[in-house]
C-alpha cells in the first residue's frame, strides 16, 4: 500500500481527505502544516506528500524546500486555494521549487487520484 502525509491547516478538509484516501486504499497521516509534517518526515517514510501552500508556522513552499534539502524522495503535490496572492502564483511557485503535481482548491477527489496513479506509474517509492 502506497503511504501519503496529507499537510493542510483545515482540520474538516484534512479529515474529509484522509477518509476519502483512506478508503481508496491508502495509509494516511495527516498534519497541519510544515512544522508539524516535519515530524512526521524525522520518523517515517512516504510515497507521497500532499501539501497546502499557505499554512500557519512553517507554509508549503518552506515544506517542499526541507524535503528537497533533506533528500527526502516522496513524490510531493501542492495544493492552494489562494491566500494573499492567487493560487496559480502559489503553485507556480511551488512548480518552480521541484513539487512533482500541483492543484488548485476545490479539485475532486477523481483529479487527486488520478494524479497519485499518474505519479505511482512515473517512479514507484522500491520501499513500498
Amino acid at each position: 500500500m502506497k503511504k501519503i502525509l496529507f499537510v493542510d491547516d483545515e482540520k474538516a478538509f484534512r479529515d474529509a481527505s484522509r477518509k476519502l484516501l483512506e478508503g481508496a486504499g491508502y495509509i494516511v497521516d495527516t498534519a497541519m502544516d510544515g512544522v508539524d509534517a516535519e515530524s512526521f518526515l524525522e520518523n517515517n517514510v512516504y510515497d507521497f506528500i500532499i501539501t497546502d501552500i499557505v499554512m500557519p508556522r512553517k507554509e508549503g513552499i518552506e515544506l517542499i524546500l526541507y524535503i528537497k534539502q533533506n533528500n527526502i524522495q516522496s513524490k510531493i503535490i501542492a495544493i492552494s486555494g489562494g491566500g494573499r496572492a492567487t493560487a496559480y502564483e502559489y503553485l507556480t511557485m511551488a512548480k518552480a521549487f521541484k513539487a512533482d503535481a500541483i492543484l488548485s482548491k476545490p479539485y475532486s477527489f477523481s483529479e487527486l487520484i488520478s494524479t497519485l496513479k499518474r505519479l505511482s506509474s512515473d517512479s514507484p517509492n522500491p520501499e513500498s
